[in-house]
């Protein structure tokens, strides 16, 4: 198998994951603090990577302010988003908010960057941001509304520092082996969330470890983090970072399949006409839908 077509099973791999793990973590928040569970996510796999140190390379000076960055927006503003949101949200409209992520690239493209645009352009992540909104608001209806709403507007901020983390992943991942880049990315992002368990020990707030909160701590830190990130970065090296948001289209069946056992989450006709107007926005601005990452797997 070439490296391009093993970036492309890692990247499969590493979003089925992730995909699963909202409602994974959702599950587990009945023991566990959102930020607490984040601290450990990272924290363990930290410590794990200390057994290939040999492997770790040294940072250079110059690139050191860049894993800053891949660390606060991959990791502590992405996870920290992202499960504060399922505190309130459900599960299942954490991986298709995800999803959205190349509209809100391009928007931020055309409004920052200055790259020209089209109508075509414009019309189509007009169509893929109603779709979001569709997920997002539609809590609206229900009792707890306002919350979930609040939920959904945290796994947009989560959505947005995570591609803008990718542009950093991408730069260093070219001088970097993902040994190096998952150590520094776990140690830097744990140092962020350290506060929180600190502040828990200093009030005396004990650590329950039942089947919920040890099922988040080590799916979150050896699956989630530990093999994800690394199947991610070894990904980026033969994968352009624009494609890697293909592989969120994943994400979303593997959160349902999850959930509907788990937390009795089922799809809303309203959450299907959000998802359905946000690939449709995508093809309509892009040209395509990126169903590439099976397809270039079976080339």
């Amino acid at each position: 198998m070439s490296n391009f077509k093993k970036a492309v099973l890692a990247l499969i791999v590493a979003n089925t994951i992730w995909g699963a793990a909202s409602p994974i973590y959702k599950w587990s928040f009945q023991s566990i603090s959102p930020l607490t569970l984040a601290f450990w996510r990272f924290a363990i796999p930290a410590l794990v990577m200390l057994f290939f140190i040999k492997k770790i390379q040294r940072i250079r000076p110059r690139d050191f302010l860049y894993f800053v960055m891949l660390a606060l927006l991959n990791s502590t503003l992405n996870i920290g988003f992202y499960f504060m949101g399922l505190f309130y949200a459900p599960s299942i409209d954490a991986p298709v908010i995800g999803s959205s992520g190349p509209i809100f690239v391009l928007l931020a493209s055309a409004l920052f960057l200055r790259e020209k645009t089209t109508k075509k352009l414009l019309f189509g992540n007009l169509i893929g941001l109603t779709g979001v909104l569709f997920i997002v608001l539609q809590p609206v209806r229900s009792a707890l509304g306002n919350h979930s709403v609040l939920g959904n507007f945290l796994f947009i901020l989560a959505t947005i520092a995570g591609s803008m983390g990718t542009i950093f992943a991408k730069k260093l991942a070219k001088r970097y082996n993902f040994y190096t880049m998952s150590f520094w990315t776990f140690l830097l992002a744990s140092i962020t969330f350290l506060p929180i368990p600190i502040d828990q020990f200093m009030h005396h707030v004990p650590l329950i470890l039942d089947l919920h909160s040890l099922t988040g701590i080590l799916f979150g830190s050896l699956g989630s983090s530990l093999l994800c990130y690394s199947l991610f970065y070894y990904g980026l090296k033969y994968i352009d970072a624009s494609q890697t948001t293909a592989f969120s289209y994943i994400d979303p069946v593997s959160a349902i399949v999850i959930a509907i056992p788990l937390l009795h989450e089922y799809p809303t006709t309203i959450f299907i006409v959000g998802c359905i107007l946000i690939l449709s926005g995508i093809y309509i601005a892009e040209g395509r839908l990126h169903w590439h990452p099976l397809h270039k797997l079976l080339d």
